[in-house]
């Protein structure tokens, strides 16, 4: 694995200086897991934080009853579990490996020696912490003022996008789906079948297929 390459494509990374790329790449600890594979537990003390290599993780939240709501699904050059350098609190959230994962692990005593030694790498963590707030805002946003009919046909509607995309996101399941958008699985299913009533998708075999686009966003209330 070359720890550098990856590094410097991770979006905070990328206009670091060589040698603090070079730097990361010192810490880094290389580590392969299993489809399943816990990483962190919200409320756990924090270790370190985490570069997806390839694989994917997801991350997620739970409620008091248990019903869990995904934040966010790490993709390769993607990072996570970053905050505890700054506020040296718990884990904020719990991560689990979706695949086979393999992940670069900078442990969080030695990534706070080196933003000490470069302000330059401090400054680029507070930068991706400003976008990714501004994305939570946009999640609470989208919670509170969208239903769940609208919430889930904009769902689709990226989904659909990323395929074309290239990106070729694996199908989700009702409860993945429930849990992206917070929301329960029995909603989800009456809500595709609402859908598909209307022809605006076709259900066939656990793949979703949309018909008709437009309507999609109009439900999607964009």
């Amino acid at each position: 694995m070359d720890r550098v390459a990856i590094i410097r494509q991770v979006s905070f990374a990328r206009r670091l200086p060589e040698e603090v790329v070079i730097a990361l790449a010192g810490i880094a600890i290389e580590r392969t897991i299993e489809r399943g594979t816990v990483i962190t537990l919200e409320g756990e003390p924090a270790q370190a934080m985490y570069i997806v290599a390839e694989g994917r993780v997801k991350i997620v939240r739970h409620s008091p009853e248990g019903r869990e709501h995904i934040l966010h699904v790490a993709e390769p050059i993607d990072h996570f579990n970053a905050v505890p350098i700054f506020d040296g609190g718990p884990c904020p959230a719990t991560t689990e490996a979706l695949a086979p994962t393999r992940l670069l692990v900078l442990p969080l005593d030695r990534m706070l020696a080196l933003i000490q030694r470069h302000p330059e790498l401090a400054l680029a963590l507070l930068r991706e912490f400003a976008g990714r707030l501004r994305m939570m805002v946009g999640m609470i946003e989208n919670l509170a003022l969208h239903t769940v009919h609208g919430r889930l046909a904009r769902l689709l509607l990226q989904q659909a996008e990323a395929a074309e995309q290239g990106a070729a996101p694996p199908p989700l399941t009702q409860a993945e789906m429930a849990a992206r958008i917070g929301t329960v699985r029995e909603m989800v299913g009456r809500a595709l079948k609402s859908f598909e009533a209307a022809g605006l998708i076709a259900l066939e075999r656990g793949s979703i297929h949309i018909l008709d686009r437009e309507a999609l966003r109009e439900r999607a209330e964009l």
